[in-house]
């Protein structure tokens, strides 16, 4: 548009275009919403967006952080559960019931007796055996960290 007004007087225009455009960078806070509401131009949805995408990325933020602390939490847990060394003891269903009963929780207990009532081959009784055996040294570690 300036280049239209060549041919008039530029210190005519400037005062044109600063008496048309105020100068946004020297005006205060009242004076910027005093010429918002003369324009009548409501800022609350631009910034209830704004919010709303600033929440968004702190909500981002911290599920990354949460995420990238239970990555850490099972890579130590895995590092510990390769160190463990598991006795050769036999995979015996009242030697099984009897580690249940005797090392596992409440709602362990429930679980793991459930797995020994489906449990159908000797592979099977094994597996829960290093599964308890695993269980009750990590939880060992636990309360010695404590």
């Amino acid at each position: 548009m300036k280049d239209n007004l060549k041919h008039f007087d530029a210190n005519l225009c400037e005062k044109l275009f600063d008496f048309i455009y105020p100068d946004e960078e020297n005006m205060t806070r009242k004076e910027v919403q005093a010429e918002l509401q003369c324009l009548k131009i409501d800022m609350r949805p631009a910034i209830e967006k704004l919010n709303m995408a600033l929440n968004f990325c702190n909500e981002k933020q911290k599920a990354r952080a949460k995420f990238k602390n239970a990555r850490e939490i099972r890579l130590s847990l895995l590092e510990k559960l390769k160190q463990i060394k598991i006795p050769n003891l036999p995979a015996q269903r009242n030697v099984l019931q009897d580690m249940i009963a005797q090392l596992l929780n409440a709602p362990l207990k429930a679980a793991y007796s459930r797995k020994l009532e489906e449990a159908a081959s000797e592979q099977d009784l094994k597996t829960l055996l290093e599964d308890i055996l695993l269980l009750e040294s990590l939880d060992q570690d636990s309360k010695n960290e404590k």
